[in-house]
């Protein structure tokens, strides 16, 4: 390596070192209370946020609260359909708003454990919203086999499946 080289493997290396330590995002160590930002400090509209909250609140599931009678009324006309786990009567709507880290918003049980469904939709929009914001993904109508390799998407089938197939659950 070239004493070039070198200075500018240092000069990218402070660089690059100064940049991260000026965008930390806060995040709680475990076994701390999150702490908490006002909504109008985090850049929100107190009282749409509020609005936006009782809606939630509204607007909740409005099948049974007891898990085992909601899938089995859900999936009655279903044949060979019978519930294979044990299930648990489930609670009202809690959520939370997280902003650069902070909690700027929370309501109902938020640390009661339920039973959830269908949340790989929700995790994978939100991702691959990430990942498209970040140029990782360049238009939706992409080819997934171009971005992942581990085999899922080989074949004459699979390996045309898109973003956009992913995203609508159409694929």
């Amino acid at each position: 390596m070239t004493k070039t080289s070198l200075y500018f493997f240092f000069f990218i290396l402070i660089t690059w070192n100064h940049a991260l330590s000026q965008n930390s995002v806060y995040f709680p160590e475990r076994n701390t209370t999150w702490e908490t930002q006002d909504p109008s400090d985090s850049g929100f509209n107190a009282i749409k946020l509020n609005e936006a909250i009782e809606f939630a609140e509204a607007n909740e599931y409005s099948g049974s609260r007891d898990l085992r009678i909601a899938i089995l009324k859900g999936f009655e006309r279903e044949p060979f359909h019978e519930i294979l786990g044990p299930t648990k009567k489930r609670g009202g709507p809690a959520g939370i708003i997280l902003k650069n880290g902070y909690m700027v918003a929370k309501w109902g049980e938020t640390k009661r454990v339920d039973m959830t469904f269908s949340v790989t939709k929700s995790f994978l929009s939100a991702v691959a919203g990430l990942a498209y914001d970040h140029k990782l993904i360049a238009v939706d109508t992409d080819n997934v086999i171009n971005y992942i390799w581990d085999g899922t998407f080989d074949g004459d089938h699979n390996s045309k499946i898109t973003w956009q197939h992913l995203l609508q659950q159409n694929s």
